[in-house]
């Protein structure tokens, strides 16, 4: 089956959109530019990701891989790589559906929550590896999380996305 792809304008839009992505959650976070270096990731989009990457059900989902580091002196080392698999099909749909959504502000939206996911598995504050249970309570803080970003930053001004994802997080 064959899936609508984002156009070469917004692939680029997807670039310059994730480095905004990384200066907001890494403000947030307290990271400077040299920390996002131990955060070892790649984004793709849908042209460029495998058949099981795919899915008709999320904006994004997150792989990681184990690599090893051939050229550590003292033996193999081992680091965790995580791919932002992006969802052009998906992210298209609901434009489409609601056109009040931006591209820009959806796809800030998605790439914050996955950079926020990335940080907090590197930094071991939770299990890229874990139950339902887990996965749910990482999700309701991530959506948190995410939404506290936007909401302080003068850059975003998406509220609609800000709405569609009230239900995800945790009203304190």
């Amino acid at each position: 089956m064959k899936h609508e792809q984002f156009t070469e304008t917004e692939i680029r839009q997807t670039a310059d959109i994730f480095s905004k992505a990384e200066e907001l959650a890494g403000n947030h976070f307290k990271l400077s530019s040299s920390d996002w270096k131990r955060f070892k990731y790649d984004v793709k989009t849908l042209r460029n990701l495998d058949v099981n990457e795919i899915s008709n059900e999320a904006f994004a989902t997150l792989s990681k891989y184990t690599c090893r580091n051939e050229s550590f002196d003292f033996g193999q080392r081992t680091f965790s790589f995580y791919k932002v698999c992006l969802q052009d099909h998906n992210i298209i749909r609901a434009l489409r559906r609601d056109p009040d959504i931006t591209f820009e502000g959806l796809l800030l939206y998605i790439a914050i929550h996955e950079l926020i996911h990335i940080i907090r598995f590197s930094r071991f504050v939770t299990l890229f590896e874990s139950d339902e249970q887990g996965k749910m309570a990482e999700e309701k803080t991530v959506h948190t999380a995410t939404s506290k970003i936007l909401k302080a930053s003068s850059y975003f001004h998406d509220n609609v996305v800000l709405s569609c994802y009230e239900k995800y997080i945790d009203k304190m």
